[in-house]
């Protein structure tokens, strides 16, 4: 994630969580449970944020290890209870294999399109063999910085078809295994659960 990005984060976090708190109760539980289901071990919520999507994995029994590259939004998460740590998602602070599976939600989209296959190359590499990766994206075919959901400062936002980014999982080592799109406004969320092959 680039420091613009990453500095509008640790400016804006109280507000971003206070704005996106009624996203997760709307959220489809059957992606959550799809994930929980086929996933052992512990588990990487890359681009934690403010931790409520990790409280939720942890609700289903899930041993989650958060990781965000805003150290406020790493404070917020561990204000929570998580396990949480400070991290670059290109460059990811475990040994490979770490992990029986990786949530990923709207974290990618941060990450300039020429720049995600590094993203997805440490997610393939810190999962087992069989491992689980839970990504959410956003459609469209902007990439730009841009404002949104009530934060007032520019973060870069990345957006992508259903078919591109099942090529670039593909790419990457991973077997799309259930696919379910959410759209709660004006977004339309693409929702992907993967197996490591």
């Amino acid at each position: 994630m680039d420091k613009v990005t990453i500095d509008t984060y640790n400016r804006t976090a109280l507000a971003y969580d206070a704005e996106t708190a009624g996203f997760w109760d709307l959220f489809p539980r059957t992606v959550i449970d799809t994930f929980a289901r086929m996933t052992n071990g512990r588990v990487l919520d890359v681009g934690s944020g403010p931790g409520r999507d990790g409280l939720i994995l942890k609700e289903k029994g899930l041993d989650i290890v958060c990781l965000d590259a805003s150290e406020a939004m790493v404070a917020l998460s561990a204000s929570r209870g998580l396990n949480s740590m400070l991290g670059d998602f290109s460059v990811l602070p475990f040994p490979s294999e770490s992990f029986g599976g990786v949530w990923s939600y709207t974290t990618l989209l941060h990450v300039p399109k020429a720049n995600v296959g590094a993203a997805l190359s440490e997610v393939a590499r810190v999962l087992v063999k069989g491992g689980t990766f839970g990504l959410g994206l956003i459609e469209g075919d902007v990439e730009q910085y841009k404002e949104s959901s009530g934060v007032h400062l520019p973060r870069w936002f990345s957006y992508y078809r259903k078919k591109e980014v099942e090529d670039l999982l593909r790419e990457h080592g991973f077997s799309v295994v259930y696919f379910e799109q959410f759209k709660p406004r004006s977004k339309n969320y693409l929702n992907f659960i993967s197996r490591k092959n």
